[in-house]
């Protein structure tokens, strides 16, 4: 039997045709609920599609809807005598049902350490710069830090936020310098802060409101402002939590959760001891206690040990100083766990971790429940990487840009050949 050509290729050129006729409105509603790994290989279709996916509206638009995973970063290990070789960084997502897999950083190098993750893109700190990726794309930012000569500069004096109304991505760096007349291991001072915006060619300087600011407990991005703890002595525990406005950069100070055992007085009371963290929880900020630890204390850089109760309140209304407990956990003092930080919560479970580098995932029963005798599922074993230095963060796969940015003036190459001046 033959086939007549022009019969099998009419029906191909009316399909095409057909697509060609779709209104750009309509194919931005049919993209957005597309995967991402569509997306890629959509990029080479057309113009048209190309120019839809590569739209901000639409990259915004996809990246609210992309699934939101849990990302485990683990630091590298030197050469010590008591591991005799190096183990570099290493990346562990967590799916929406917690299934771990190990993500395949080929942007990720030997030296780098993450300290932020926003709308896809991962910060890195580095010796000599600071390094932006998105694994999605394979796009890659290098950036200088801060002029100046920099004292004790550390990867978690560094944030990076965004904020939806102006579609600015801005770096932080919490400047520090030593202070005379304050011992050691007390909380860290700032006269200021550094800012960048995402395409600028300068970092800007800030003054802070306060000088003892606690960065080392965390620092969230929620909707366009950053939160951080500082000391506030005239508050229940001697602690507040700082809110700077990304858009207007201007600063709030937030009165903390008011403890039962705190109730009875307007200033700093004689509750127990806690230790306090900040973490981001469904979108909203959230301030955890713990019992305070004498072996690790709130100033140090070490993930909280929950032996007892933890309680996680979250911030219903900043300009109101509105709190609500959101949930409170048991931990039996045989068997202590470890939050990693700054984000531990996600999809009503939590994510804890043991000494022994075994890492477990727990069920929270709702709002303000406690929890005290509920099943764990060991999740992985991260060992030789150490208990204490884990950091978790929300990640999401996106589209979001940053060739756009690679003209400022502060752009290096991938391999700075020398130290900037002031080191």
């Amino acid at each position: 039997m033959v086939t007549d050509t022009y019969d099998v290729e009419q029906p191909m050129e009316n399909h095409a045709a057909s697509i060609s006729r779709i209104t750009s409105d309509v194919l931005h509603e049919i993209l957005l609920r597309l995967p991402i790994s569509s997306l890629l290989r959509f990029l080479r279709t057309c113009h048209q599609w190309r120019d839809v996916i590569l739209d901000p509206c639409f990259v915004m638009g996809h990246a609210s809807r992309a699934p939101e995973h849990l990302l485990l970063f683990l630091p590298r290990v030197d050469a010590s005598a008591s591991h005799k070789t190096l183990t570099p960084g290493r990346v562990k997502l967590f799916d929406e049902k917690w299934s771990v897999s190990t993500w395949a950083a080929s942007s990720m190098e030997h030296d780098d350490h993450l300290f932020a993750s926003c709308n896809g893109l991962l910060c890195f700190y580095r010796k000599y710069t600071l390094k932006i990726v998105n694994p999605t794309t394979g796009q890659t930012l290098h950036l200088s830090k801060p002029d100046g000569k920099l004292f004790r500069d550390l990867y978690y004096l560094y944030s990076f936020g965004f904020h939806p109304a102006t579609a600015e991505y801005k770096l932080i760096y919490f400047h520090h310098e030593p202070r005379q007349g304050r011992s050691s291991g007390q909380p860290f001072c700032f006269d200021s802060i550094q800012v960048y915006t995402l395409g600028e060619d300068r970092w800007r300087e800030i003054r802070a409101p306060k000088e003892s600011c606690l960065v080392n407990l965390g620092v969230v991005n929620v909707d366009g402002a950053m939160y951080w703890i500082t000391e506030e002595e005239v508050t229940c525990c001697g602690v507040a939590v700082m809110r700077f406005d990304l858009k207007d950069e201007t600063f709030m100070t937030l009165r903390p959760p008011q403890l039962k055992a705190c109730e009875a007085t307007n200033g700093p009371c004689e509750a127990p001891d806690r230790s306090y963290y900040i973490t981001e929880v469904d979108k909203k900020v959230c301030l955890v206690t713990v019992p305070f630890n004498c072996s690790a204390p709130r100033w140090r850089r070490y993930n909280a040990e929950v032996s007892g109760r933890m309680d996680v309140w979250m911030l219903e209304s900043p300009t109101e100083d509105r709190w609500f407990l959101k949930y409170n956990i048991d931990v039996p003092s045989s068997a202590p766990r470890f939050v990693p930080q700054p984000c531990f919560i996600r999809g009503e479970k939590i994510l804890l971790h043991d000494r022994e580098g075994a890492a477990f995932s727990r069920d929270l029963q709702g709002d303000g429940m406690q929890i005290e005798e509920c099943s764990e599922v060991k999740l992985l074993n991260f060992r030789p990487h150490r208990y204490y230095e884990t950091q978790s963060y929300l990640y999401k796969e996106t589209l979001v840009p940053l060739d756009v940015y690679a003209g400022a003036a502060i752009v290096r190459a991938p391999h700075w050949p020398r130290a900037p001046p002031g080191y």
